[in-house]
């Protein structure tokens, strides 16, 4: 596929593009993606009065979710990833609001009036959630420290994406979209809508018992059909070679 990118205006038709025809290219992975982030925004009928910090910090979730897809649709691979970690970070203390909705939990205040999101109070969200949700807060710690060793800063990894050397012409490309790898924005489709996947699992698993918010009928059910098709694409792209080799040669560097 040929992106046009000399203008914004050409940049924008692009975008578009990629977007439109990602489950030609993509199959399975964008379609089950893009799925998930429509359940993922859906899933939820209503919320207690009292729980609206639960609320505005799953509107960041959701909101955060659709633009990492869009992300690893239209070829911006380090988008994608610091969406997700917003995702990440957002669904985290959307978890702990369902059962802590105090805003105390939040912010402080200093002496000049200005709230202030404390690092202090983060990390206490996060011992709340190993104590009570360790499997949830486990997979919430693995994929965000996966992401921040990688993608979170500028990095000489990050520009494989975005560099190209012709050798036989003596020419270097530095495209706006990135290089386009097939495998590998099946990979991210398939990290976004796991991640999904498993905050969705978590906000459910907080409120039960407690009942403050309101899934949709049929909500386990059908995010446990989501979580076998999640599977299924992930024994798919271990099945391919380019994953075996991947594999084996991450196992010669441990040993």
């Amino acid at each position: 596929m040929v992106l046009k990118q000399s203008t914004i205006e050409e940049i924008i038709e692009s975008e578009r593009d990629l977007v439109l025809t990602a489950d030609q290219r993509y199959g399975d992975f964008s379609r089950h993606a893009r799925e998930c982030s429509i359940f993922l925004s859906r899933c939820i009928i209503s919320v207690d009065r009292d729980r609206m910090m639960f609320a505005r910090f799953f509107s960041l979730l959701k909101k955060h979710h659709m633009l990492a897809l869009l992300s690893a649709l239209r070829l911006h691979k380090v988008q994608t990833m610091i969406n997700l970690r917003q995702v990440l970070e957002a669904g985290a203390a959307a978890a702990f609001a369902i059962a802590n909705p105090e805003a105390e939990h939040f912010a402080t205040t200093d002496a000049q009036g200005f709230i202030d999101p404390s690092q202090e109070l983060t990390k206490k969200r996060h011992q709340w959630l190993d104590k009570n949700f360790p499997a949830g807060s486990a997979a919430i710690r693995e994929k965000k420290d996966r992401i921040n060793d990688t993608f979170a800063h500028a990095n000489v990894v990050s520009t494989n994406q975005t560099f190209e050397v012709n050798e036989a012409i003596n020419e270097i490309s530095t495209p706006f979209f990135d290089v386009e790898d097939e495998f590998q924005v099946k990979v991210d489709l398939w990290l976004t809508a796991s991640i999904s996947i498993e905050l969705m699992d978590l906000l459910y698993g907080v409120n039960k018992g407690r009942d403050v918010v309101k899934f949709i009928p049929n909500f386990e059910s059908d995010l446990h059909q989501f979580h076998q098709r999640n599977s299924a694409l992930l024994r798919e792209m271990q099945s391919t070679e380019r994953y075996k080799r991947a594999f084996a040669m991450m196992q010669n560097l441990s040993e």
